[in-house]
């Protein structure tokens, strides 16, 4: 099997490295290279390169929706199998698929014409085993084994991701890995246009900046110091704010309609409880609990979710906390512009036909060999930016790579000493004080939608960066955005 993101020799850096370590780097890089020339081209779904035959004018915009929950099968609404029996209604594992109509739900458009992809939140709950979770486009399912959510028994764990509907403006879901069962709930945040959107609509385009922390209630970064209560809220400040590095990444602009934000959940303090996180627009009226969630949270843990998030009138969002005392960081890496210029591709977003596997550093091809302490490498996604095609051509030069990016293990430095780590992606340059991800050594995966955006010197390259231990890790792209 070939894949489309080369591991750098010359990217990787740590304080030590020897020099079998430096051979064996080369050899992978080598090993990378020769598995290009195998692999076929990872394309746009059929149904929407007809949409796209006039060119991409008014198509990939984003329409930001009010969250909604679309599917949840503790309440069997939309059963899964069909039952029409009342009550919870638990899916089985072992390759268990189950489709989900989404056009006409939650403010998504009927006409499948209109819709190339939409924004979900897919949390799984209450599993009885250890599993995996898959989600792409009914009848689109992907060449490479990909997953959205890594769980364990008992687990309530959630992930976002950009889906393209598929037969029947369906998503598939897959739960493989154990013989239990679980629970699935999805709530939809947005949806993105295709070219048969009548012009003038409400859709806008996705900016990807350099991350920067704009939020740590830790260190009184951009609010008051200190955790959040149960059935709080804080406001986050997002046009023109200042990151932690002194950097103004969002325009102090009223075009600007929504954040791309990764949200790291806290609840280490000493009695912390499990709880869960939303991100709005406004403010959650007082006694009021939020109906849907963007991070979900056990006791003593840190967890980081992306959301996209609608900008509120006075440019800012708001966090709300359900539970026990909850610390939030905020990173943005992204937002959301309305009124540019229609004949401009810059922002659109363009989902592939499934997701795709682009790299995976357990397997022999990537010389099997995990980031180590407090080291960083370079990716070059040169090959896979040229292998996305629209109508049989080339889609256009591309500003970012969105997918999802796990931690598949993380393993001690030292054998006595517990480890606890993150993994920061970024395009180049001084590495940002952000984080992707948040791993503990609990012997599960640990996944995040990423938006990663490429170096602007034309390489296409990002950085890769695991702060302790002995990290694996892989990504699976589910769409590009243009320049």
């Amino acid at each position: 099997m070939g894949h489309w993101a080369v591991r750098s020799v010359g990217g990787r850096y740590c304080s030590t490295v020897t020099d079998m370590s430096k051979t064996l780097r080369i050899v992978r890089r080598a090993l990378v290279s020769i598995c290009l020339l195998s692999i076929g081209l990872v394309a746009v779904p059929a149904a929407h390169q007809v949409v796209h035959a006039d060119g991409l004018n008014g198509g990939g915009e984003f329409h930001p929706l009010t969250p909604a929950r679309i599917f949840d099968s503790r309440t069997n609404d939309g059963g899964p199998i069909n039952d029409p029996s009342p009550g919870a209604k638990p899916i089985a594992f072992d390759h268990r698929t189950f489709d989900v109509s989404v056009l006409g739900q939650g403010g998504v458009p009927t006409d499948p014409s209109q819709v190339l992809a939409i924004v979900v939140n897919v949390t799984v709950t209450a599993p009885d085993t250890a599993g995996v979770l898959g989600a792409y486009g009914a009848g689109s399912k992907p060449a490479t084994l990909t997953s959205l959510l890594n769980f364990r028994a008992g687990d309530t764990v959630s992930n976002n991701a950009i889906l393209s509907p598929g037969t029947g403006g369906k998503l598939t879901m897959d739960l493989f890995g154990g013989t239990g069962s679980a629970y699935v709930v999805i709530d939809v945040f947005g949806w993105l246009s295709t070219s048969a959107v009548p012009s003038g609509g409400d859709g806008s385009r996705l900016i990807p900046v350099d991350p920067g922390r704009i939020l740590d209630t830790r260190e009184g970064l951009n609010v008051r110091q200190g955790p959040l209560g149960a059935n709080s809220s804080i406001t986050v400040p997002i046009r023109g704010v200042t990151d932690n590095h002194g950097n103004a990444p969002v325009p102090d602009d009223g075009s600007v309609v929504g954040a791309l934000v990764n949200i790291v959940g806290i609840t280490d303090r000493s009695g912390g409880v499990a709880t869960f996180l939303s991100a709005t627009p406004a403010e959650v009226p007082a006694g009021t609990i939020p109906a849907t969630s963007n991070v979900n949270l056990p006791p003593a843990f840190i967890k980081a979710n992306l959301a996209i998030v609608p900008v509120g009138a006075d440019g800012r969002i708001h966090l709300f906390n359900r539970f026990g005392q909850t610390d939030v960081a905020i990173d943005i890496v992204g937002y959301l512009q309305s009124g540019v210029d229609a004949t401009s591709t810059n922002g659109r977003v363009i989902p592939l036909a499934a997701p795709f596997r682009t790299s995976d550093t357990r397997e022999a091809s990537f010389g099997a060999t995990p980031l180590g302490p407090g080291q960083a490498e370079s990716w070059s996604f040169a090959a896979f930016q040229a292998s996305v095609k629209l109508n049989g051509g080339y889609v256009g030069a591309q500003a970012a790579v969105i997918g999802n990016l796990t931690n598949a293990s993380l393993t001690r430095q030292y054998a006595t000493v517990p480890v606890l780590s993150y993994l920061t992606a970024w395009p180049g340059g001084t590495r940002p004080l952000t984080s992707n991800l948040d791993t503990n050594e609990l012997p599960i995966a640990v996944p995040n939608m990423s938006i990663i955006r490429y170096s602007n010197d034309g390489q296409y390259t990002m950085q890769m960066y695991n702060y302790a231990g002995y990290a694996h890790y892989l990504f699976d792209a589910s769409a590009v955005v243009l320049q």
